[in-house]
């Protein structure tokens, strides 16, 4: 099944036999987008491999020190350069960044580009800021598509505004989970113990078999050999005798 916002405020509603209790300036959209949003953003502090996502190219601007990373980007899982740029890619420390810089070395030709997953200062009262890739040295040349990365994604926060068709961005074998999820939420705002209703859920068949799931379905079988039908094996024995 495809699990939608609609169905998951549904969820929340059930949960504790009504509309939950608002804050003051709340309103009941408010309300329940918060609900879901949070158990959403509970659900994704496991490193999931759904939320694993295929490469994106990221260019480099000339005289910018640092690469601005796909907005869902939560966590960096590779990060690696166009072959014709002849380079390599170090992921490194903040200190180790900042010294590098304070030196001020000198790197000539095809060498190593640093680079560190930081965040700017947030200003007084405003968002954190997404995430940026530093690097060092600084470019010296536009370069397009030159840095392919893979990442994890974060949760997306829904608008409470949303009409409610907004699709939860999971695979239908986590829907069971992230509901209890949003029950728990819904609960401990009516009776508290919201970390014992979170242990609790953790601890679950649905949290195992989901995790399970997730492993078999997306499985690391490092390097794939070539395949050959009989016919090749025969030839190859025949041709390439041993010793």
């Amino acid at each position: 099944m495809t699990l939608t916002f609609a169905q998951a405020k549904q969820h929340a509603i059930l949960a504790v036999g009504g509309y939950p209790s608002l804050a003051p300036g709340q309103t009941r959209d408010d309300r329940l987008a918060e609900i879901v949003n949070q158990a959403g953003q509970y659900l994704f502090t496991n490193s999931w491999r759904f939320r694993e996502r295929t490469t994106k190219y990221m260019n480099l601007v000339k005289d910018q020190n640092y690469i601005t990373l796909p907005s869902d980007c939560d966590e960096i899982l590779t990060v690696m350069s166009q072959p014709s740029l002849g380079y390599m890619i170090e992921m490194i420390t903040p200190e180790h960044m900042e010294a590098l810089r304070l030196i001020g070395l000198t790197i000539s030709g095809p060498g190593i580009t640093h680079a560190v997953m930081t965040r700017t200062p947030p200003a007084n009262g405003a968002a954190l800021p997404d995430p940026i890739l530093d690097i060092y040295p600084t470019p010296t040349a536009d370069a397009t598509d030159a840095i392919a990365v893979r990442y994890r994604a974060k949760w997306i926060e829904i608008p409470s505004n949303n009409n409610g068709s907004w699709v939860i961005p999971i695979p239908p074998y986590v829907d069971f989970l992230f509901i209890a999820y949003v029950r728990a939420f819904a609960q401990a705002y009516e009776d508290e113990g919201l970390e014992q209703k979170l242990a609790s859920v953790d601890q679950s068949g649905l949290y195992n078999r989901a995790l399970t799931k997730d492993g078999l379905l997306q499985r690391d079988f490092g390097r794939i050999r070539p395949s050959f039908d009989k016919g090749v094996f025969r030839y190859l024995k025949v041709n390439n005798p041993p010793g």
